[in-house]
């Protein structure tokens, strides 16, 4: 009788969330038998995961956010060694989550566990020196960014790129000169629609929105026929952010974020993965960010990179504006959000940049030629 494997799947953060719920979906219909643990939020365990501590414990960002939460990093690591124990992993995927599963991938190293990396790290922004860690811990990289492969070869890591994860959730626009209007129940007069997304982390929601919000303001006076709106990504509280801040002119949307997405003019957008989205939705935006302070200055002695953009990276050049930490100051967003709003051919030539970003992320099956990639490791 041949033996049950089993797969350890770790991810950190509601994209990682996203993410390894297509793909315990794809492992599952190639290998039915195999059984797959680990850490992950609510996508991945309506996906199948058998959890052995929950994401939403362990989202954060920035240096100084991760004080406040090692007790419950320490918590997930010690269930993790546990089952090493109890129930070794067949196979190791980590899903980015670097620091964390880094230090996962040690333990699975010492045991003859192969690691399947998912979603590298971003070792060609900050702290390139993990890239050797990497190297000597894992044993092939499924990257989903195209430059990351071309890094990757340069320093002997075995190395696919398999597409990025998103090309399979969101649907290709069949117009992109679609309405910009955007019926909401609070704002049923219509008017031009500029949505606003913070992010998914509260640490980051908490220094992003306030700016969105006051930027908001400033345009509203000189043009109160704008309106704005606010997808809620799935791991914050509406609640939560009502009673944090003041709402009253946003509204806000918890389903059908993409379609959200499409009706707007354009997007106000925290670096991330929300970024890749609305290139892919073709939809033009303005990234804003902001850390906290120590965060920064400590950060900034570990980044060398010339944008902080996911898209203008794709891009090799700046398609997108960038407004970070001192910049992103609510004039100086509304004074870029007045020249796109005041200028279609602006509009055009960013919706043209982004056609050439979006064919670069590859084609559409990311998560199948993960599971694939996963399969052949096990020899199964």
């Amino acid at each position: 009788m041949r033996e049950k494997k089993n797969i350890l799947m770790i991810a950190g953060e509601a994209s990682g969330d996203l993410h390894g719920a297509n793909l315990i979906y794809a492992l599952k219909s190639l290998m039915p038998e195999v059984d797959i643990l680990g850490i992950g939020g609510p996508r991945m365990r309506r996906a199948g995961l058998k959890s052995i501590y929950p994401t939403e414990k362990l989202s954060v960002v920035g240096i100084t956010e991760v004080i406040g939460h090692l007790r419950d990093i320490w918590l997930a690591r010690k269930r993790i060694k546990t089952t090493f124990n109890t129930s070794p992993p067949s196979l190791f995927i980590p899903i980015d989550y670097p620091d964390f599963n880094l230090h996962i991938a040690k333990i699975a190293k010492e045991n003859g566990i192969p690691v399947l990396y998912y979603i590298s790290p971003q070792v060609w922004a900050w702290r390139r020196s993990r890239v050797k860690k990497i190297a000597n811990l894992v044993d092939e990289m499924a990257v989903i960014l195209p430059f990351e492969k071309r890094f990757y070869k340069k320093y002997n890591v075995k190395v696919n790129f398999v597409g990025h994860p998103l090309l399979d959730i969101i649907p290709e626009p069949k117009n992109v000169s679609q309405p910009t209007r955007l019926l909401m129940p609070e704002h049923s007069d219509g008017g031009q629609v500029i949505g606003l997304m913070p992010g998914s982390r509260l640490s980051e929601v908490k220094r992003i929105l306030p700016i969105m919000i006051e930027t908001s303001k400033i345009l509203r006076q000189k043009r109160p026929d704008l309106r704005f709106a606010l997808p809620v990504a799935p791991t914050l509280d509406i609640q939560w952010l009502k009673k944090k801040f003041d709402l009253s002119k946003i509204a806000l949307l918890k389903e059908n974020n993409y379609q959200a997405m499409r009706r707007c003019l354009f997007l106000l957008v925290a670096s991330g993965t929300a970024t890749l989205e609305a290139a892919i939705l073709l939809k033009p935006f303005i990234i804003i960010y902001r850390l906290s302070v120590l965060s920064y200055f400590l950060g900034k002695r570990l980044v060398d990179i010339p944008y902080i953009g996911l898209v203008n990276w794709v891009a090799e050049k700046k398609i997108i504006p960038e407004f970070l930490q001192n910049e992103a100051r609510p004039e100086n967003v509304a004074e870029a959000a007045f020249s796109l709003l005041e200028n279609s051919e602006k509009l055009r030539q960013i919706k043209e940049s982004l056609k050439v970003v979006r064919k670069r992320l590859g084609t559409p099956g990311a998560s199948q030629r993960v599971a694939q990639l996963a399969k052949n490791i096990l020899e199964i």
